[in-house]
């Protein structure tokens, strides 16, 4: 992902001081006049008032900037690190109040989408931190991306894409076991991606329901969580005939339960939120 963003940084006019530990990452960009290959972080940071890390954990970015000839030993106040990288919340927060002892500032902003949006400017940046402070990262988010969303203060960039891809992450396992269940029982697999696709299970819950129902205040029963027990748990008979594990179905109807018995039986089916809501509160 860095690369390729460095790439379109550059072919927005940027001029960029690259490092990575893996240098062959920066070859292909080794002859762009706009381009300069660092030795070190620290070098970067001397060179540069806006330091952009894209690493794959906290742990790495804690390298970069407090590690051996890291960033923080060239940096100045006002300089601004703009932290990308998808990582550990406690760890982000730890970070920035570091880097505020030294009277510079840290936000964070992981992205949403792809490779391919990367190397098109189409990301989507969760960005966590004082409104002025992002003003110095404005520009450069502006060339990167598509939309910028301000979560918040510090780390609440982070605390978004974490919930994106949480539920991104569920949402493939519960797809695939969807699938090779509907496989197991004798179904066509095109013929069950069709249905799929143009019904709320499958284009989402957030799309359909959820909008309609429980997110306006409505929990009157379209669809009630007694009936979700009741269809989960033929379904679930059915994967068991067939010696299909319906992990996923166990869990949903295990937590239905609880949505009953706390009073939710006869409520909308996506009036488990208001159950979550509840639990995680702890007034259930």
């Amino acid at each position: 992902m860095g690369s390729l963003m460095a790439k379109h940084l550059l072919k927005n006019g940027f001029n960029l001081a690259l490092y990575d530990i893996d240098q062959g990452r920066c070859k292909p960009l080794a002859n762009n006049d706009s381009c300069l290959m660092a030795k070190s972080p620290a070098e970067v940071m001397r060179l540069c008032s806006r330091l952009v890390t894209m690493l794959p954990t906290s742990n790495h970015v804690n390298i970069v900037l407090f590690g051996e000839e890291g960033a923080v030993s060239e940096i100045t106040p006002g300089d601004l690190i703009i932290e990308m990288s998808t990582g550990e919340v406690k760890l982000l927060e730890q970070q920035a109040e570091r880097i505020k002892t030294h009277n510079a500032t840290l936000i964070d902003a992981p992205v949403c989408l792809s490779p391919a949006e990367a190397a098109t400017g189409d990301l989507i940046a969760l960005v966590g931190g004082d409104v002025d402070d992002l003003e110095g990262a404005a520009e450069l988010l502006a060339s990167l991306t598509q939309r910028v969303i301000h979560a918040g203060p510090t780390g609440f960039g982070l605390r978004l894409k974490l919930i994106n891809n949480y539920m991104s992450m569920v949402n493939h396992v519960l797809t695939g076991e969807v699938l090779a269940l509907a496989k197991a029982v004798g179904l066509d697999r095109p013929l069950t991606v069709d249905l799929l696709q143009n019904t709320a299970a499958g284009r989402g819950q957030l799309q359909i329901n959820y909008p309609k129902k429980v997110l306006r205040g409505d929990t009157s029963a379209d669809f009630s969580v007694d009936m979700g027990i009741k269809d989960l748990s033929m379904a679930i008979s059915m994967f068991n005939d067939f010696e299909g594990n319906a992990s996923f179905g166990i869990l949903a109807r295990k937590l239905f339960d609880s949505a009953a018995k706390a009073g939710y039986g006869d409520k909308d089916c996506t009036a488990v939120l208001e159950y979550f809501d509840e639990k995680i509160s702890g007034t259930v």
